[in-house]
């Protein structure tokens, strides 16, 4: 029997690695989209690839945000990081603009989406990061009993 760790938690994925996959499934679902509002199977809307980009946006920042715990050297991983989620947030931008023919001005809500889900990812990266500091602290640290104090009667 084979004894390997399959856990997240041993996996070192680089951050371009992962903007590749999620940019690459996030294409293959919004060609899939257009080839079913081609045959008429279902009627698409045409914001539905600024919809796609930002579900797939927020989905890179869940999914690099956990990554982040296996880095090896925090600094580089979230330098990477932050040029890849950029990267992909003009590069997502930039197709869903071509497939929908709406420019960024003009699609409303999807925009402040944007915002917030840049927001939610520099939350979620800073959040593992404290956590990541915490724990390696945790576990540099002795740990001895608490003195205990002598309590004055009055």
């Amino acid at each position: 029997m084979n004894n390997t760790d399959n856990s997240i938690f041993s996996k070192d994925i680089d951050p371009y690695r992962q903007v590749l996959i999620v940019m690459a499934v996030f294409i293959v679902i919004l060609l899939l989209s257009e080839l079913v509002d081609a045959a008429g199977i279902s009627d698409i809307e045409a914001a539905f690839p600024w919809t796609l980009a930002a579900s797939f946006l927020l989905f890179f920042s869940i999914f690099n945000s956990v990554y982040s715990l296996t880095a090896k050297d925090d600094n580089s991983y979230w330098t990477k990081s932050f040029f890849c989620f950029a990267g992909m947030a003009a590069l997502s931008g930039l197709i869903a603009y071509v497939m929908a023919g709406i420019p960024f001005e003009e699609i409303g809500a999807y925009k402040w989406i944007y915002f917030v889900i840049t927001f939610v990812y520099l939350v979620f990266i800073s959040i593992i990061g404290f956590m990541k500091r915490i724990v390696n602290f945790a576990q540099k640290e002795e740990w001895t009993k608490p003195m205990r104090r002598s309590k004055k009667r009055s």
